[in-house]
């Protein structure tokens, strides 16, 4: 046969109508008939996602089958209204529309509405003179319109919900024009399937929607919601009947039989195993299944670590050992490190200058002395370097040893080590240390933990250091005595554990004091204005600090005029005025503040793209015409460009949360401690906040609200599996049924 007998290829062709039929349908694949205006109906499929009655555009080709001919679909668009509401917050918020703000697109959404796509093509100079703009400006948006034609009508239906552009290309880029067949059918899905997309949001948009209350993906969103919550507030478990009430208050169903509703549906997750249950002390308690899994496995670990070490069993006398190479450790340090040559693992615990450094140390020298293996490691890089600087040992981030590369840690085998330190152990939540000690061969490798368990709790999931002191689950070494080479500082700052707040210290030579005690400010515009008063004159003048990289001002919360997020906009104006001449405008109400060269930042998400890390701090070197900025973090520039959401995620960093710094040092701390926040006060924030200081702390507020939080002991109040798990002798329960799951009243 030749060449030119052979039958032309069939072109593609676009089909638009009403889907009539469905023969099978899913979010992936989709057969059924279209009915089309003056022709007759069409057979179709493809891998869309459509319902009856819907509207759509469908592009692809005619092909012969066993079923006759059908259209074969290659791509769809839905045929919706372009919504006023939608097009005017699409034009408005699309980055790449130069020169559309608000009101013109307003104005544009309001004259052309639906025939803005046929004017925008024919007639662009209407546009161009109801928006009072010029041509150009009309012609690049119609060229950017056209680019994106495919999704324009997705874009619009969506911008009605009030999302951001990044957001909606997010969306539209991950689900295509499926997105809005998705949104109709379960929005709920995005919950698990779309990073940023947490339950209130999405409710937001479904129920603008119209989604009713009681659907049941929006109590299965609900539920896990209240157990999300319970989880980034650090806690493992929720008892069944509070969950419950958490959600019926979330929710708010308005019936009668919502608790009910609520458990059914709480007892299927628990019986498909998206929840975890078990039975202890007469209650049952929920979470995560991969959460209890990881402190299940901890328990166990840490049974296999309470027994002896490999490595110093030929030593009769270790007490003689140690004292003999390291005389210079007190008592306790020298019972320390003698436990943690005995043991597999062990916990080394103690406040600020009781010289668990010393004892780490012995303990290194001992192994390096006969010719064993060191690893050191903390769960931040400004851990670990502190690390590297007090013990003169190469320190790598928990993160770096295991391979993280910001999805998964891909580290699959066993350290290669005699002896694996970890520092600052109250800092690692549950998942971070599970990854780390199941890389751990416990027959060769000793595990000596260090931290200090009067601080906070580390802000993911659980409360590893304070379980292992409660239940003794491997041995630990308490060090109470304070060393003598500690200073006035260090002893202020264990002081507050008892809590007493010294006054400000008298016996420094220098200019710059180790110890601030600030009480007088009871109101809070009083105390407002001296911080910005040791910021404009103070601390430069007549401290001779740098205000960006040798003070950082620290507060118990975001919100208020003395949380974080009004500080940092004063400081900003501030600083940029005194140190770079430049005028800040006013942030208006619930705008982030625009970034300048020369401010403070930090990350707040671990963005593993860039080598940054949740908490790194640096400082904004450049930012070009389109908003992306240059920063420096640790001596390397990194480029976040705002089109891929990096910005997202930076914030000012002039005045953090002490819950943000833990693992940092700074030449000098400010702790913001006043009345205002007294809900927020107890004993161990303050220590966090004031052991943070390097050379000086400075503590700020009123006296009742210093005095207040120091004495404000908070009772452990993290709940978690290893507390039950790693109790001794104790044996894990058999996990409860659903069907079981109903408290007497």
């Amino acid at each position: 046969m030749r060449k030119s007998d052979l039958p032309p290829p069939k072109a593609p062709t676009t089909l638009r109508g009403r889907v009539s039929v469905l023969f099978f349908t899913s979010p992936d694949f989709t057969a059924g008939v279209l009915e089309v205006p003056g022709q007759v109906d069409a057979r179709f499929a493809g891998r869309i996602s459509v319902k009856e009655g819907d509207e759509v555009e469908l592009s692809g080709s005619w092909e012969t089958g066993k079923f006759g001919e059908q259209f074969k679909v290659t791509s769809f668009q839905f045929c919706l209204p372009l919504d006023l509401n939608g097009l005017a917050n699409y034009l408005a918020r699309n980055p790449h529309m130069k020169g559309i703000g608000p009101a013109k697109a307003r104005a544009i959404a309001e004259e052309f509405g639906k025939d803005f796509d046929k004017t925008l093509a024919e007639r662009p100079e209407e546009i161009a003179k109801v928006a009072r703009v010029p041509l150009e400006v009309i012609r690049a948006v119609a060229d950017e319109w056209q680019r994106t034609r495919v999704f324009n009508l997705a874009n619009t239906w969506l911008a009605a919900f009030e999302l951001t552009h990044h957001q909606v290309t997010t969306l539209v880029k991950k689900y295509g024009n499926n997105v809005v067949a998705i949104f109709k059918e379960d929005p709920y899905r995005l919950i698990r399937e779309v990073e940023g997309y947490g339950f209130k949001r999405v409710d937001q948009i479904a129920r603008k929607m119209g989604t009713p209350k009681d659907h049941p993906s929006r109590i299965r969103g609900g539920i896990l919601a209240c157990v999300a919550e319970a989880l980034d507030d650090g806690h493992c478990w929720t008892e069944y009947e509070a969950l419950v009430e958490a959600a019926n208050a979330l929710l708010i169903m308005d019936v009668l039989e919502s608790r009910d509703i609520i458990r059914s549906r709480l007892d299927l997750l628990i019986d498909e195993k998206t929840l975890a249950c078990e039975e202890a002390d007469g209650h049952f308690l929920v979470g995560y299944p991969h959460i209890r899994r990881m402190e299940l496995d901890l328990a166990g670990l840490f049974r296999q670590g309470a027994g002896s070490s490999p490595h110093f069993r030929r030593y009769p006398d270790l007490a003689q050992l140690v004292a003999t190479s390291s005389p210079e450790l007190n008592s306790g340090q020298r019972k320390a490190v003698q436990t943690a040559l005995s043991h597999r693992m062990s916990l080394i615990t103690g406040g600020a200058g009781s010289g668990k450094t010393f004892a780490v140390n012995a303990i290194c020298r001992l192994y390096e002395k006969h010719g064993l293996d060191v690893l050191l490691c903390a769960p931040t890089g400004k851990a670990a370097k502190r690390m590297e600087e007090s013990t003169g040992r190469p320190a790598s981030t928990i993160h770096r040893l295991l391979g993280y590369d910001g999805l998964e840690f891909r580290f699959d085998g066993l350290l290669d080590a005699d002896l694996l330190v970890v520092d600052e152990t109250s800092m690692c939540d549950v998942p971070l240390l599970w990854h780390l000690l199941r890389a751990v061969d416990l027959e060769r490798t000793s595990v000596v933990l260090v931290g200090d368990h009067n601080q906070l709790p580390p802000v993911g999931p659980g409360n590893v250091l304070r379980d292992i002191l409660t239940t003794k689950a491997i041995p630990v070494s308490v060090l109470t005595e304070v060393v003598r080479q500690a200073g006035t500082l260090k002893e202020n700052c264990n002081a507050l554990l008892a809590g007493r707040v010294a006054p400000t210290s008298t016996d420094d030579t220098e200019r710059l004091r180790s110890w601030y005690r600030l009480g007088e400010f009871a109101e809070i515009e009083e105390l407002a204005e001296f911080v910005r008063g040791l910021y404009q004159t103070k601390l430069a003048d007549d401290l001779g600090l740098d205000l960006v990289h040798d003070v950082q001002l620290l507060t118990p919360t975001r919100k208020g005029p003395l949380g974080v997020n009004a500080l940092n906009i004063e400081l900003q104006r501030i600083v940029q005025k005194r140190l770079h001449e430049r005028e800040v405008e006013p942030v208006p109400a619930n705008r982030r503040p625009k970034l300048f060269p020369g401010d403070k930042v930090i990350m707040r998400k671990n963005t593993y793209s860039l080598g940054l890390m949740n908490g790194s701090v640096g400082q904004v070197v450049s930012v070009d015409p389109k908003g992306d900025v240059t920063a420096r973090f640790d001596g390397r520039e990194v480029v976040l460009r705002r089109s891929e959401g990096h910005l997202d995620f930076l914030d000012l960093a002039y005045a953090l949360t002490i819950h943000q710094t833990q693992g940092s040092e700074f030449p000098v701390a400010i702790v913001i401690i006043h009345k205002s926040h007294s809900f927020q006060h107890h004993r161990n924030m303050l220590y966090t906040g004031a052991t943070r200081a390097r050379r000086s702390a400075i503590i700020l507020g009123d006296h009742w609200g210093i005095r207040n939080c120091a004495s404000k002991v908070q009772v452990n109040r993290r709940r978690t599996w290893l507390s039950l798990f790693a109790r001794e002798n104790d044996t894990p329960r058999v996990p409860a049924q659903a069907a079981l799951l109903r408290l007497p009243p």
